[in-house]
């Protein structure tokens, strides 16, 4: 038989994968011609394929001796070396099969040769060589599908390269600064994150990485395939913001680039984005914005020897357990409140409003203390100070019809502002769309809750409902825990927690919130200060809660100390209303005094707030300020005065603008049914009185609820006479707080006077309860909540009596 024929027929047994066969065949026709090529090139192949490595190599050497230009003789030699992990050895091989495809102008196997020698460059780690290899390969005559695929191919190079030089930059970087042990020592991820955005600048005027990058995503949409090139390329823009000054003009025109991009990838033509990253991104983006926005309306004191800088310090410093905890000032930082600051929006929403007698005052009474110091009533009245030869009445009154009169104007505002403002933000869009196409997302799950935040805020006069909240908290705290990286999530899980009572929780939320800040300021990032400020009054407010009451006095007495007047930043994005963090300290500073008996210091605190917003020097006082200084005024037997605060806190606490809790409107009405009781007369007896206020204050869960129904029912019981509802109410009370014994007593009379029936266990419960609360308080009355409330209330009935 021929050595043609042995060869088909070898080549037929490889082809129905009887390689022994083949081999057999490819032998024979070596045994008749020693020196063919074609025959080694069989036999090797065969062998090859049988898992005869070392017999292939060498049929393979043979059949090049034979005949150096055979190029399936090469390739086979080629494939054997990449799969024998010899890629030196390949690479060669492929440069050899290059030259002879060149010689032989061959286009389509220089193409394929030029692929796969950059493939053997790749897995040398020789990328420099891979990257000049796929440029030639860029060069010559492409489809559209292989150009695209060269091009990524050679972008994922190009990564490795940049990645290398990265690293050689960041090990060059650190050896200089061991040179020179006087210089400011960087970590080494400062270091990694500088030169990486130094790098990501560099590339806009060089060749490399970003043009490829450039041309992929020009050519494609961010589907599955390609998705990983439209995050790179979006990647470089947000590593360039690191390459220039924090706050500067020059980064906020790089964050509007890197903005830009991220709205580019969303909308992308197809169906739009397959990947959750540059919703994230740009969340990410228009938080800082807001911050910088925030910061623009100037609630940062400047001036303040404390900066804001060191907030941030003094979160980063310490355990956990001593996070903001620094004692107690022994410097009163509030003694002199500063008149620096630009006047809120609320002032000049005050400057032009129609002139009255009143307001004409007011405005003398403010361009005066411009020009020179103010009087000593003046001045008084400002610090809150007692007000000696003043007419207390006349400036109430004053203040009582500025603040009706500024109120309309500020109502009509905010109903235009939120006309105009129901379009949705950019954060809002992108939070929606984020959530319905990628639910499963961390950030998706911060995004609904946010979003819910907001609806329930939007509604007019409606308080916030403690199940819409726990609703809320419940997302926002599913995505925070698998690390959505959200500060407008943070802010709102904390204060959310707060506003449900849950004051450890919230505590626990803001400090690691503050953790995450100083975590995200350390990775080069804009510094986040009024996020910080907004989380650190949380923590006040929950170590007042908490009854750690010099912590929490030294932390409102900073707070009150770094901010001036103003609202902060981040509220929009996290669904609450305008917030004042000066105006919340220095309430905060008059709760502590409120819980350690000084009645005095806390009404300089509250006067102060309510005198800034009289004469235009701050934002308005919101309705909490109006309802516990109310009371203040209550407990003095200042019935009338306390009346009319409340009723405009109930005023203010409606106004679209603001937002209010139901336990805060709650409170309210049982302040105003306690004075509607103690004023007496129709006050008392008109059901829509004191019954009225006592019964919307039973309609929530708050902390005047039990309360609320003791004295909706002594008020079926004395007035109205209807004992049933009295016991229902009284039982109602006894249920909600087991230290209320008033409410327990009540019963008792009740049914001692054979008014009502109760069953013999729940009467034995009744006097076994009152039993053990008293014998309890004996031993223990300064931590008794039912004797402090009973002497409390006892004293106040004598006090007005």
């Amino acid at each position: 038989m021929s050595v043609e024929n042995l060869l088909r027929e070898s080549e037929s047994c490889f082809e129905s994968n009887d390689f022994s066969g083949s081999l057999e065949k490819a032998e024979k026709a070596l045994e008749a011609e020693p020196k063919s090529a074609v025959a080694h090139y069989r036999a090797g192949k065969a062998a090859y394929c049988s898992g005869d490595v070392r017999r292939a190599k060498a049929e393979y050497r043979l059949a090049i001796v034979s005949d150096s230009s055979n190029l399936p003789v090469w390739e086979g030699m080629a494939e054997l070396q990449m799969a024998n992990g010899e890629v030196a050895e390949a690479q060669q091989t492929f440069e050899q099969l290059l030259r002879l495809a060149m010689k032989s102008g061959d286009a389509l196997k220089q193409r394929e040769y030029l692929w796969r020698s950059a493939e053997a460059f790749d897995r040398l780690g020789e990328f420099t060589d891979a990257e000049e290899q796929l440029k030639v390969l860029l060069e010559m005559d492409l489809t559209k599908e292989q150009y695209l695929e060269t091009l990524c191919h050679l972008a994922d190079i190009q990564v490795k390269v940049e990645e290398q030089r990265m690293e050689q930059t960041v090990h060059q970087t650190i050896a200089a600064q061991g040179k020179n042990p006087g210089n400011l020592i960087r970590s080494v991820t400062s270091i990694r994150l500088g030169v990486d955005a130094e790098r990501a600048d560099e590339q806009d005027h060089e060749e490399g990485l970003a043009d490829t990058l450039k041309e992929i995503v020009k050519r494609t949409v961010p589907s599955p395939v390609y998705a990983k090139y439209h995050e790179q390329h979006l990647q470089r823009f947000l590593s360039k913001l690191g390459a220039y000054t924090p706050r500067s003009a020059l980064r906020q025109d790089k964050r509007a680039e890197a903005l830009k991009e991220c709205v580019k990838m969303i909308n992308a033509p197809g169906g739009g984005c397959c990947t959750v990253f540059p919703y994230e991104a740009a969340i990410w983006l228009l938080e800082e914005q807001e911050e910088l926005v925030g910061t623009n309306k100037r609630s940062i004191n400047r001036s303040s020897t404390a900066s804001c800088t060191n907030l941030h310090r003094l979160v980063s410093k310490g355990s956990r357990s001593n996070l903001l905890v620094r004692g107690p000032s022994k410097v009163n930082l509030l003694a002199r409140p500063s008149f620096s600051g630009t006047l809120s929006t609320s002032r000049r929403s005050l400057d032009e409003l129609p002139s009255s007698n009143n307001l004409q005052s007011m405005q003398d009474l403010q361009s005066t203390g411009r020009q020179h110091s103010p009087s000593p009533q003046q001045l008084n009245w400002y610090r809150g100070d007692s007000i000696r030869g003043v007419d207390r009445e006349f400036i109430y009154k004053v203040m009582r019809e500025h603040e009706e009169d500024a109120a309309a104007v500020r109502q009509v505002q905010a109903a235009v502002a939120t006309k105009e403002g129901r379009a949705l933000s950019k954060a809002e869009e992108f939070g929606r769309r984020l959530a319905h196409q990628f639910p499963w997302s961390p950030a998706a799950s911060v995004a609904v809750g946010l979003a819910l935040r907001r609806k329930y805020h939007g509604h007019s006069g409606a308080p916030s409902l403690a199940g819409h909240r726990k609703q809320i908290i419940k997302n926002l705290k599913h995505g925070i825990e698998r690390g959505a990286n959200s500060a407008a999530g943070w802010k709102a899980l904390a204060e959310l927690q707060y506003q449900n009572r849950q004051f450890q929780e919230a505590y626990d939320t803001a400090v690691s919130g503050l953790e995450w800040s100083v975590k995200r300021r350390r990775s080069g990032h804009e510094t986040l200060t009024n996020f910080a400020l907004a989380l650190r009054l949380v923590v006040a407010q929950c170590l007042r809660r908490l009854e750690r009451l010099e912590e929490a006095e030294y932390n409102f007495q900073v707070l009150a100390g770094w901010t001036t007047e103003g609202d902060s930043a981040f509220n929009e994005l996290s669904g609450s209303s305008p917030l004042s963090i000066r105006q919340q300290a220095l309430r905060g500073i008059a709760k502590v005094a409120l819980e350690r008996g000084d009645k005095q210091a806390a009404r300089h605190q509250y006067e102060r707030i309510l005198g800034k917003a009289l004469i235009g020097q701050g934002p308005p006082a919101a309705h909490w300020a109006h309802s516990e200084y109310a009371w203040l005024l209550f407990e003095d037997g200042n019935l009338e005065l306390a009346k009319q605060q409340l009723e405009t806190a109930l005023r203010s606490a409606q106004r679209e603008s603001m937002l209010i809790t139901d336990s805060e409107l709650a409170e309210v009405h049982y302040k105003l049914g306690r004075i509607c009781w103690t004023m007496g007369g129709n006050q008392l007896t008109d059901p829509n009185q004191a019954r009225a206020h006592f019964e919307a204050a039973t309609q929530h869960d708050s902390e005047v609820q039990a309360l609320a129904f003791q004295w909706l029912g002594r008020w079926y019981e004395e007035i109205d006479q209807d004992y049933q509802q009295a016991q229902h109410c009284y039982e109602r009370a006894v249920a909600l707080d087991d230290d209320d014994i008033i409410a327990s007593e009540a019963l008792e009379k009740l049914k001692a006077q054979g008014k009502i029936t109760l069953s013999p266990a729940h009467s034995t419960r009744l006097a076994d309860r009152i039993a053990a609360k008293k014998a309890s308080a004996k031993h223990q009355a300064k931590n008794s909540t039912a004797i402090s409330r009973i002497r409390y209330e006892g004293a106040l009935e004598r006090a007005l009596s």
